[in-house]
């Protein structure tokens, strides 16, 4: 389970995810690296091609994208600027996938070709489509266990798998490496075996806590909060790599029932087992001060104890847990430093538009509200 973003609220999340407890079937992976790669089944090339044969002395980049994909078109340029440095040397392909699955004909090529026609000259390399059948998505995406796009496949001379991931993590400096042939195969598929294992044993843990969680979910259908809260310290101590997220549901247990003692919590928490954990105490803090939330009695000077250990947490190069800290210090009193601390969130923010640019407007508009009211 991931942590609760900064402005949403982790509200008995346990105890409604064991309502989705079931038997679940996955596709087995039988392409990983060192297979031999899969035939290309293209349904229509819409630029470039037709590229039948891997392999043959050859290497091919393989990549698949679809229309709709926001991420897919910002990779397109990159995979044009990949494909004119390594002109000869390295045949690049985009593949549509996934375009609509619900689709009984292929009008969707049209969709494809005109997306292909808008991006001209940015989409610089052999553009195909998958068939109705998906083969290409079957046999390469699903096989591989590959459930996002874009993902890349590079392939080597001799027709192995030899790289997959997103074309913006790791493509370039595996293609160069292939390229030159210095590239080290064997110890690529060491560490993916390695990663899929934990990816394995981590999906295990889920399942198996979602099972434990069964009491505490029955526990809230009556509205029992004591029991509720001993179960989910049962799942604390049983499932300790789960225990961020848990103790942020004991929390908002707590607050939406025993304020006091959810305060009481947060104070443990930010000075015991979360007190490294930024993100985990800039969720709790969030809380307490969001505009939204309906508390009785908030604790506001809690609020920036919390708050303020996040911002150490994430040595303060987090704009997110510093915009709590500032509204935090806001509704305490403390308004000029306030001030202070979301003016430095936000030029956090501005820093880095591409991972920040969604809350940069929420931040800036809550420095101007705070001016406004100090």
């Amino acid at each position: 389970m991931k942590l609760i973003v900064h402005r949403s609220l982790l509200f008995f999340a346990l105890a409604s995810c064991a309502a989705h407890i079931g038997a679940q079937t996955s596709t087995p992976v039988t392409l990983k690296l060192g297979s031999p790669a899969p035939k290309m089944e293209v349904k229509k090339w819409i630029k470039g091609g037709p590229i039948t044969t891997l392999g043959n002395g050859s290497v091919n980049v393989v990549e698949f994208w679809a229309t709709w994909c926001g991420p897919c078109r910002q990779t397109i340029p990159h995979l044009t600027e990949l494909a004119t440095k390594y002109q000869g040397k390295v045949t690049f392909s985009g593949i549509s996938v996934f375009e609509d699955p619900q689709a009984k004909d292929e009008s969707y090529l049209k969709k494809v070709k005109s997306f292909v026609d808008e991006m001209g000259s940015t989409m610089n390399y052999n553009v195909g489509a998958d068939g109705l059948t998906a083969p290409m998505a079957n046999k390469w995406m699903l096989a591989s266990g590959q459930e996002g796009i874009p993902t890349a496949f590079v392939i080597d001379r001799q027709g192995i798998v030899a790289w997959i991931g997103h074309p913006m993590e790791g493509l370039d400096e595996a293609l160069q490496q292939i390229v030159d042939g210095t590239y080290d195969l064997k110890a690529s598929i060491t560490k993916a075996e390695a990663q899929s294992k934990e990816a394995e044993n981590k999906a295990k843990a889920a399942a198996q806590l979602q099972k434990d969680a069964i009491p505490l979910a029955n526990a809230m259908q009556r509205k029992d909060i004591p029991v509720a809260v001993l179960e989910i310290e049962k799942l604390i101590a049983h499932h300790p790599e789960a225990a961020p997220e848990l103790a942020i549901a004991k929390f908002n247990i707590l607050l939406h029932f025993d304020e006091a003692k959810a305060y009481a919590y947060a104070r443990e928490l930010a000075s015991g087992m979360l007190k490294d954990n930024g993100d985990a105490l800039n969720t709790i803090a969030w809380a307490i001060v969001m505009d939204q939330v309906d508390l009785k009695h908030p604790d506001y000077a809690t609020a920036v104890v919390v708050s303020k250990r996040a911002v150490e947490a994430n040595q303060n190069k987090d704009p997110l847990s510093l915009d709590t800290y500032a509204y935090a210090l806001f509704k305490s009193g403390a308004k000029s430093e306030a001030l202070l601390v979301c003016q430095k969130a936000l030029d956090l923010a501005k820093a880095q538009p591409d991972r920040y640019g969604d809350s940069l407007n929420e931040i800036a508009n809550r420095l101007v509200y705070m001016k406004k009211h100090q």
